[in-house]
């Protein structure tokens, strides 16, 4: 063999061995971002797709609202919203409760009277009091507001809910019946001698105590503060209204499928 066969053998054996390195390359980078992009975008999906479980929670929590407020403002016996639970839980909770104070009426209490769905990690969907909130831990969002009228006259209305002991949870629908039980006017103080204080218990308070100081900031006759005997404290002073009245509504919710 010449020297030029010798060379042109070698030759021909390094690109063999080039053409096998390159391939064995770019199919370790092709196997590699499939890997990733598998791992990254399912992790990705499942957090959007949990995400939109929780939005959809919220939306059914907007119209449970306000099926619940026709029972308060327009007295109907009932109402019915579906609630779908994506793999979430729905509970009855008795944890907080809302104390009226006021020299010309009998304190008005409410124990309790939260519903809780929990979804992804911490965030929790609530409707307590009139209210609906999103919370992530202890801090959150107040979604929809209660049914309160401040001006000339005070219209306060405190809702009280009861509801089962056993949760609901899993991938299915449920239906949550709220049935009226009672509605008054459980105070009309149209003195308005003296101040009326409302005390919060719950675990929305920094939500609450929010919302209050938002409405402080709008009307002089409302001032915000905490102490020893409650999350939080609501003064209506009475300088600031002619008249305050009390609305009472109580409820009791039911799960069904």
């Amino acid at each position: 063999m010449t020297g030029s066969d010798r060379a042109s053998a070698f030759a021909t054996a390094d690109r063999g061995v080039s053409e096998t390195v390159g391939f064995v390359l770019v199919f370790a980078l092709i196997a590699t971002t499939i890997a990733v992009t598998f791992t990254v975008g399912l992790g990705g999906l499942e957090d959007a797709q949990l995400a939109e479980r929780d939005n959809n929670v919220e939306r059914a929590f907007d119209v449970l609202h306000d099926n619940l407020n026709d029972l308060s403002r327009d007295g109907v016996p009932s109402r019915a919203t579906e609630l779908r639970l994506g793999g979430g839980e729905l509970a009855f909770n008795d944890e907080s409760e809302f104390r009226l104070n006021g020299t010309g009426f009998e304190s008005q209490v409410i124990e309790g009277g939260s519903l809780t769905y929990r979804g992804a990690g911490n965030t929790r969907i609530v409707y307590e009091n009139g209210a609906v909130f999103r919370m992530d831990g202890d801090n959150g969002v107040m979604i929809r507001e209660p049914d309160l009228l401040v001006g000339d006259t005070v219209v306060y209305s405190l809702y009280g809910l009861d509801g089962p002991a056993e949760s609901v949870s899993g991938d299915r629908t449920v239906l949550v019946v709220g049935e009226r039980t009672d509605r008054e006017v459980a105070a009309d103080d149209q003195t308005a001698a003296k101040n009326v204080t409302l005390d919060i218990n719950s675990t929305q308070a920094i939500v609450w105590e929010r919302y209050y100081s938002d409405l402080a900031d709008e009307h002089e006759g409302i001032a915000v503060s905490t102490n020893d005997s409650a999350d939080l404290t609501v003064t209506f002073v009475a300088d600031h209204y002619d008249r305050f009245v009390v609305h009472r509504t109580a409820a009791r919710v039911s799960f069904s499928d």
